[in-house]
């Protein structure tokens, strides 16, 4: 099965810094377009965005910094949505100095007075009061951060978790996450996180097994684990180095929403690797360590055709697009995925296809079909 063009970004091994400013942006611009959709009906919408590694504001191998970029598709949207008007943002760094040459730096922009929300710093307690008086207005808010970073990103992912729901974009180390366990005590941000139970869990286990990956994937499944049990969608991307069995990077995006959460699966699919069936692995440079085990693949057509089998309940005259945004939350299954498998019930005679204007069975399966359970 053939699968979507892929982007060779991650051939060549990336920073944490490299990896923002690629996706980011290009994120942004998809998640403000998904919230306004659904804003579409409010007179005067809202949205915030936060960056908690902003960096000083210079470019960045001659290109501009990732905040510049931001401000920039702000300033100069030119779809149907009016982001100058709507988006306020707010900027951070580990370190005060750098966030003080940021706002130098975003005040020489040509446009900056023209900018009707300027970007807010916060490294004030006034800029504080102001954010936490947006987000307790359940203003829809996209966050940038590295959860296992400085403490005050780990208060505002804390507090996220426990108060506001907010769409989470995370981007960390696996070192960070185990040195961010190993150094958590009782009274830690980090043991409030991810909860003082699931902690000892995570020591238990690393205790117990000696093998690296394992322990990895374990510490990864528990911090997923957080957000599940908040009913956040989560999405994770595993970045391995070039023809190595190491892990680069972990991206992951939690949202409660399922728009901004299919607007980075759709976004993450030109990075990924593919299985041998068209089934994504949703990360990078990890093919070549898995495809000599498909039987191990969780998703797989396979698997999709054996569980839409039994969902007649579910989906009996559903359009297959409808079937396909409920049943893909949570999966690695993508559009093309449910064609093909619907495609294989209909010759297996458990599924028909039907016209949604004529009402007539169709000869061949299309994104329009309404799957009618025989």
């Amino acid at each position: 099965m053939s699968t979507a063009d892929t982007n060779d970004f991650f051939i060549t091994q990336r920073s944490s810094a490299e990896i923002k400013s690629e996706l980011l942006n290009e994120f942004f611009k998809a998640w403000c377009s998904a919230q306004l959709q659904g804003q579409r009906y409010k007179s005067n919408p809202v949205l915030a965005f936060i960056d908690l590694y902003a960096g000083d504001g210079k470019p960045e191998d001659g290109k501009p910094a990732t905040p510049v970029r931001v401000l920039n598709s702000i300033f100069g949207a030119t779809d149907k949505y009016n982001l100058n008007k709507v988006v306020r943002t707010f900027f951070n760094d580990e370190k005060k100095t750098v966030t003080a040459r940021l706002k130098e730096n975003l005040q020489q922009l040509p446009y900056y007075e023209d900018l009707q929300h300027k970007p807010v710093l916060l490294h004030e307690d006034s800029s504080l009061a102001a954010l936490a008086k947006l987000l307790g207005n359940d203003t829809p808010t996209l966050l940038y951060l590295d959860p296992f970073g400085y403490e005050f990103s780990q208060q505002l992912l804390l507090q996220s978790v426990r108060r506001w729901g907010l769409d989470l974009f995370m981007l960390f180390t696996p070192a960070k996450l185990r040195a961010a366990v190993q150094q958590a005590t009782e009274d830690s941000i980090m043991a409030d996180v991810l909860g003082k139970e699931r902690l000892e869990k995570i020591r238990e286990f690393c205790d117990r097994y000696q093998d690296a990956g394992q322990r990895e994937d374990f510490m990864v499944d528990q911090f997923e684990d957080v957000f599940r049990e908040k009913d956040y969608k989560t999405f994770r991307f595993k970045i391995s180095l070039p023809k190595k069995n190491q892990t680069s990077h972990y991206l992951f995006f939690v949202s409660k929403n399922d728009a901004p959460y299919m607007k980075m699966k759709e976004l993450m699919l030109m990075y990924s690797d593919y299985q041998e069936d068209g089934v994504p692995l949703f990360g990078a440079n990890i093919k070549h360590q898995l495809s000599l085990f498909q039987e191990q693949y969780r998703y797989s057509i396979k698997n999709l055709i054996a569980d839409l089998a039994e969902k007649r309940s579910y989906y009996h005259n559903l359009p297959i697009d409808s079937i396909y945004r409920h049943h893909n939350i949570g999966t690695n299954y993508i559009r093309g995925n449910y064609k093909e498998a619907f495609e294989a019930l209909k010759a297996e005679g458990i599924v028909e296809a039907i016209n949604p204007v004529s009402r007539q069975p169709m000869r061949k399966v299309s994104f329009t079909s309404i799957i009618g359970y025989k």
